[in-house]
């Protein structure tokens, strides 16, 4: 009132704050309405004292300096008993601390630990000093629990302490996956609408001990079927799918794994197959080198004198950067072919960058923001890219089929002959890729940046939001997987192997020096 003086005289012709009173309502104690660190602006608006300010722009507005703390009341005695035992760099800190709070918050039967128990659920003694955390101060985790009415909680956030995991472990679908939602006990998932992020609840009766802060590393499946049920409420699929593995590190973000079955048997055939066609291209160079030498035997050491083999690093780089990351040979043949070609090879160049990135920044920087950004699919600049070139793979591929279709085919001297079948194979991957896209927005109702995936934001429109989607999804997921395998299989027994020798021929080109 020393400030305020005009509120009594307003209360007398029952105003307050430029309103009529409430019947009933008591005035006497400001504190019971009033935040005593909000200042109140003229204009209406509140703004909470900032403590990191100086303090003559903030409490000195009310409070003189001092120098020591005043006498207390009784009153406030009390309230210090527990109060003034905190004191920094005391080692018992901690445990102070969590005595102070189970004061109010275990379930060992107290008064004020009963009137808690209205409210919200009592924590368990005994079991929350078997927890990891039970040696931390319970402020370490509960950021607000010393600020003035602390009863509206954020939720804890995990990563103030501990780094996410890697790629590996979390993959791409889980970028927002809360950490609890996965490592407490007795919580159910909840995916929050305002941002798809998904959370926890815990639906049990208020009057039974509090175990949440028993954190578990999951083992097997027991975990990961908390959201992969069907007809679960968080919009995963239904059925449990590997992570995407080495055989999808062309297009995605993937892992360095090879545990499915679709990777192993896709592999060994790949393998196979390529070891039978360099084995194939060793015998007939080695044919050809020996009939070389017969014919040039005299005077082969002067030749060979004159052009020495050495490694030209310079000439390899030049050939690397010209012929095979910007085709140069192949746009001197024919600019048209090369547009094509370069819708297909271009966009696929940039997501292997894109997800090599990625997974390194997930393994080595995992405390950076970016990182998770560029795995994170519903991220505006991931999703506007891998759209982006997707459409560009896919608008490649119609182009391709169209030339063979539209125009007299014909070779052109020293390329390789188009390969229509691994079209195909391209063309199904994309499509089913983004009807894959599609069904996952649909499912997740991802929202807001989630748009930027502009053809898989439009599919996600065609799907109606049934249980049903997510019981189908793992199927699409199979049929997009078997495609990949399906076109890494033919690489090496197609005309496409020129995608792996290319490079190397012209390395080895790049070897020997002519004169």
């Amino acid at each position: 009132m020393e400030c305020h003086d005009n509120v009594p005289e307003d209360l007398e012709n029952k105003l307050h704050g430029g309103k009529a009173t409430s019947p009933g309502q008591s005035y006497e104690n400001c504190l019971d309405c009033h935040n005593p660190h909000q200042i109140i602006s003229a204009g209406g608006g509140t703004e909470t004292v900032d403590f990191q300010k100086p303090l003559d722009q903030q409490c000195g507005v009310c409070h003189e300096q001092q120098t020591k703390l005043p006498v207390f009341s009784e009153e406030d005695e009390t309230c210090l008993t527990c109060h003034r035992s905190m004191v920094a760099g005391d080692p018992d800190m901690a445990e102070k601390i969590s005595q102070q709070c189970l004061h109010c918050h275990a379930n060992s039967g107290t008064e004020s630990q009963k009137i808690t128990g209205k409210i919200m659920p009592l924590v368990a003694p005994e079991q929350y000093r078997g927890t990891p955390h039970s040696g931390l101060a319970c402020t370490e985790c509960h950021l607000q629990a010393a600020a003035f009415q602390h009863g509206s909680q954020e939720r804890v956030n995990c990563r103030q302490c501990h780094l996410p995991h890697n790629e590996a472990i979390a993959h791409d679908a889980h970028a927002t996956v809360g950490c609890q939602a996965c490592h407490l006990q007795g919580v159910e998932p909840v995916r929050e609408t305002a941002n798809g992020r998904i959370l926890w609840k815990r639906e049990r009766h208020l009057s039974e001990p509090l175990n949440i802060h028993e954190m578990i590393i999951p083992e097997g499946e027991t975990a990961c079927r908390r959201c992969h049920t069907s007809g679960n409420s968080v919009g995963a699929s239904a059925m449990l799918l590997p992570p995407k593995s080495v055989l999808c590190m062309p297009c995605h973000t993937a892992t360095l794994s090879f545990g499915d079955t679709i990777t192993v048997v896709s592999l060994i055939i790949f393998c196979m197959g390529l070891g039978m066609s360099l084995l194939l291209i060793f015998s007939v160079y080695s044919g050809r080198k020996k009939q070389t030498r017969l014919t040039s035997a005299s005077g082969s050491e002067t030749e060979r004198s004159t052009n020495p083999r050495r490694w030209n690093k310079v000439r390899i780089a030049h050939e690397m950067v010209l012929n095979v990351l910007f085709q140069k040979r192949l746009f001197e043949h024919s600019p048209r072919r090369w547009f094509i070609h370069g819708l297909l090879f271009f966009p696929m160049a940039l997501r292997f960058l894109w997800g090599i990135v990625a997974l390194s920044g997930s393994l080595w920087g995992k405390q950076w923001p970016w990182v998770w950004q560029m795995i994170d699919k519903n991220s505006g600049a991931t999703a506007l890219f891998f759209d982006l070139t997707g459409v560009m793979i896919i608008s490649g591929v119609l182009l391709a089929l169209s030339r063979y279709l539209l125009e007299r085919p014909h070779g052109i001297a020293g390329l390789p002959r188009r390969s229509y079948l691994a079209l195909v194979l391209l063309g199904g991957i994309v499509l089913t890729g983004f009807v894959l896209e599609g069904m996952r927005i649909a499912m997740t109702g991802a929202g807001g940046s989630a748009a930027y995936a502009f053809v898989g934001f439009a599919i996600s429109k065609l799907f109606p939001h049934s249980e049903a989607l997510r019981d189908v999804y793992g199927y699409g997921w199979y049929v997009h997987a078997v495609l990949t395998g399906a076109f890494i299989v033919f690489l090496p027994f197609s005309r496409l192997l020129h995608i792996i020798l290319s490079p190397v021929v012209l390395a080895l080109n790049a070897v020997t020096r002519h004169e």
